[in-house]
């Protein structure tokens, strides 16, 4: 395992202490909640890197990959939820990508779960699908 994979798998690790903290828009701590920006920004300053605070912000962050590039610890940017809007409004982190499973990400979302969740790349967020980002 090289370094960058040893941080991907930690910013993961990190991230996923957070499972089931609730969504509350404009927060960005485990005591308050966290909206979607505010969950990435949080886990990526405890590893010392330095994120707008804005899911808009962040699409400009980092260098742009593709779908099947994507990895651990990169960014995953979408429409808010009327996906014909085409601008950047939910952000997560990707957990993994593989052939079989496709593509997951840990967020916090403010839809049925109201809270840092983890889900597929599929169904609404593949429609509202924008683009990925690699930071690390």
């Amino acid at each position: 395992m090289n370094s960058s994979t040893v941080v991907e798998k930690e910013v993961i690790a990190f991230a996923k202490k957070f499972l089931g903290v609730r969504y509350r828009y404009g927060q960005a701590s485990p005591s308050n909640g966290f909206d979607c920006s505010g969950f990435v920004y949080y886990v990526f300053k405890e590893f010392g890197i330095s994120l707008p605070r804005s899911s808009s912000g962040m699409g400009q962050a980092g260098q742009d990959v593709t779908l099947e590039e994507a990895k651990t610890g990169d960014i995953i940017l979408f429409t808010g939820t009327n996906p014909a809007n085409r601008s950047i409004g939910h952000v997560g982190i990707i957990m993994s990508n593989d052939d079989k499973e496709g593509i997951a990400f840990i967020h916090a979302s403010s839809g049925k779960a109201q809270a840092v969740t983890e889900t597929k790349l599929e169904g609404s967020y593949q429609r509202r699908f924008m683009k990925i980002v690699r930071v690390l």
